[in-house]
This record gives C-alpha cells, sequence and structure tokens, in this order.
C-alpha cells in the first residue's frame, strides 16, 4: 500500500503536476500516475487547486488526536463499572460477571456517552475491573 500523497509530495510538487496537466504539457493518465493516486483522488485535488491555488495544501490538518476519548467520558465509563463492579460483589445477586453490553447501553441512555464495546472492555482492564466475582473484592479500578 502506498504512503498517503502528503507522506510522498509536497504541495509544490503537487501543484506543478496539476499546474503542468492544466496547461496540457502532460495528459491525465500520465498527471494521476505521477501522483500515484486514482482518477478520482486527482480531480478532487484538481478541483481544489482550482478553487484556491495561492492557499492549495496537501499537508495532513488534523486539529484534534485522534483515538482518545475525552477525561470526562473515561470518568463515565469508570463510574458505570463501579456500579456494576458492587453489583457483583454482592453475595445476595446471581451476577457473576461484567456486562459490558450493558454498560454501554447505560452509558449512551443516561450520559449520552457512545463507545464502543472493546473501548470499554479495554477501560476495564485498564482500570483493574474483570470479569469475575473473586476478583472484584477490592474494585481498586484506576486511570
Amino acid at each position: 500500500m502506498e504512503k498517503q500523497i502528503h507522506k510522498r509530495f509536497s504541495s509544490d510538487e503537487v501543484k506543478e503536476i496539476l499546474e503542468r496537466y492544466i496547461q496540457k504539457e502532460i495528459n491525465l493518465e500520465q498527471a494521476y500516475s505521477l501522483l500515484k493516486i486514482g482518477r478520482r483522488r486527482f480531480f478532487d485535488l484538481l478541483r481544489k487547486y482550482r478553487e484556491k491555488p495561492d492557499e492549495f495544501r496537501i499537508e495532513y490538518q488534523r486539529k484534534t488526536v485522534n483515538r482518545q476519548l475525552d477525561k470526562h467520558v473515561d470518568i463515565k465509563i469508570y463510574g458505570e463499572l463501579k456500579k456494576e463492579a458492587k453489583l457483583i460483589a454482592d453475595p445476595s445477586n446471581t451476577i457473576q460477571n461484567f456486562n459490558y453490553s450493558f454498560v454501554k447501553e447505560v452509558l449512551a441512555e443516561k450520559h449520552q456517552v457512545h463507545v464502543s464495546l472493546p473501548t470499554i472492555i479495554n477501560r476495564a482492564k485498564k482500570m483493574d475491573f474483570t470479569g469475575k466475582r473473586n476478583s472484584v473484592d477490592g474494585m481498586t479500578g484506576r486511570f
């Protein structure tokens, strides 16, 4: 798999190829094969270049960190896992394992927090909540 275009070329190099295509110095197939991108992506770049040639950039422009939950979401997950751990620790209840799907539903309905099931399971492991009654005795969740 090829690297992304912003990792292979600078904005000036891409502008040069687009400009050569516009001036008809190279044909369409040569232009997108030089950039090693598909036809559709080429025309997306060309459209953006034609709209604002002076502001055209291909550099990556992410503003926020990806794949990271906010601290308040972690706190909500911790709170719901702690409630579930209390139920499991109570010997009068028949519940012996965590129901992560239920925790996910409670987070969505009660707190309007939408996270995937693997995220909840990973957080439970990270916070020392495990799936068995006998391992919940201390309920020592950590961040």
